[in-house]
């Protein structure tokens, strides 16, 4: 039961992303990597020509009824406008070596544009947009990893004038969206799935993989196993549990052109089945928790040995660094399931300005949004 889940250590482990690490961002005299734009805070901004940008009241309401896709926050303002990107620190210090590793190897900028979601914020995002809840591209509040601060949206950008002098604090009006075939929250579901078919010559499949080999690299530097969610190629987390564990394995496997998904690839498939039974037997009291990790981690460990050949190993570790080869150790893996959920009232007491705006629900003339099916998310 979520009850008996911890909670966080706000104090200890909730980072603003705006100044963490800020001096290792900019070392050499570089800009800053990781621009912020927290897209719940706002009801204002549009993608126009590749950009985010601001939009008077009569575009923005055009936009939202005839190009919904290219609104920026299609969820309704869920956040204060002031509010600052709270992350867990673990996780901060991946996305900040992630953005460093896109800069410094691709000239492209992480666009930051979600992390820390109250439960409060949630059920707000839920009121104002029902049918993207029942089109699964916005799990119920208490259930995502947002909800514990340990799950990203990002959006990778670059110069729209590649010989420009960018200043150290890199503004949105000079970059426009790198390709990855979507926007942020995109609602066509199919192709923001990280396993959607695209031709290894175009820049949407060259950048996806760069931004998930640069997130691996970052998660086996930190030593904390990342599991990229699937569904949605702009969010990147921790495994919601053990049998999640696949997860990481899929994402390692992306990373050197080894097929990574369980639907295709007989080992994958039988750890996610094998991992599922595992879970079913915890949820029924049959193991404890303990128990449960030990066993999951068990059998992924034998997985990933199934699903690496040596020459295998030998690219994950020339791709991702020393450490790849080897599966991750099991008290290296933070389970988002397995902590509480964080409400307004915990960032207060821990002396944290809330997050949630009042509600603002939508008018009942709203369209509702048309959302490709794409399979379970988890946003």
């Amino acid at each position: 039961m979520q009850d008996d889940n911890p909670p966080i250590d706000l104090q200890q482990n909730l980072i603003d992303l705006a100044t963490y690490r800020h001096a290792d961002r900019v070392a050499g005299d570089k800009p800053d990597p990781i621009v912020i734009h927290v897209a719940y805070a706002y009801d204002t901004y549009i993608y126009r020509a590749g950009q985010i940008v601001a939009a008077d009241a009569t575009e923005y309401k055009e936009t939202q009824f005839s190009h919904p896709n290219d609104m920026v926050n299609k969820f309704g303002r869920a956040y204060e406008a002031n509010t600052k990107l709270w992350l867990h620190k673990r996780l901060a210090d991946v996305i900040i070596d992630s953005a460093i590793d896109m800069r410094d190897r691709h000239q492209q900028f992480t666009v930051v544009m979600d992390g820390l979601r109250t439960f409060n914020s949630g059920r707000l995002m839920e009121q104002n947009r029902p049918d993207l809840v029942e089109a699964r591209l916005l799990a119920p509040a208490g259930t995502s990893a947002h909800n514990r601060a340990l799950a990203v949206d990002s959006k990778l950008f670059m110069p729209i004038d590649p010989s420009a002098v960018l200043p150290s604090t890199v503004p949105l009006s000079m970059l426009k969206e790198a390709d990855e075939l979507g926007h942020l929250d995109d609602l066509n579901m199919k192709t923001s799935n990280r396993f959607y078919p695209i031709a290894s010559h175009e820049d949407a499949y060259k950048n996806r993989l760069h931004r998930l080999q640069a997130w691996q690299r970052a998660s086996v530097k930190n030593k904390l196993p990342v599991a990229n969610l699937i569904a949605e190629f702009w969010d990147d987390r921790v495994p919601g549990g053990p049998a999640d564990m696949w997860r990481v394995l899929t994402c390692r496997a992306m990373c050197i052109g080894v097929d990574g998904n369980p639907a295709t690839n007989m080992v994958l498939q039988a750890l996610k089945t094998n991992l599922g039974t595992l879970s079913a037997q915890y949820e029924e009291g049959i193991t404890s928790r303990d128990t449960f990790a030990q066993n999951a981690y068990i059998i992924t460990t034998i997985a990933w040995d199934q699903l690496f050949t040596q020459e295998n190993k030998l690219q994950l570790k020339y791709t991702l660094g020393e450490g790849a080869e080897t599966c991750p150790a099991l008290e290296d893996f933070i389970f988002h399931e397995w902590l509480a959920t964080i409400h307004d009232r915990d960032l207060k007491e821990a002396s944290f300005p809330a997050q949630s705006a009042k509600p603002t629900l939508q008018s009942a003339n709203t369209v509702s949004y048309n959302v490709a099916p794409g399979g379970r998310t988890l946003h």
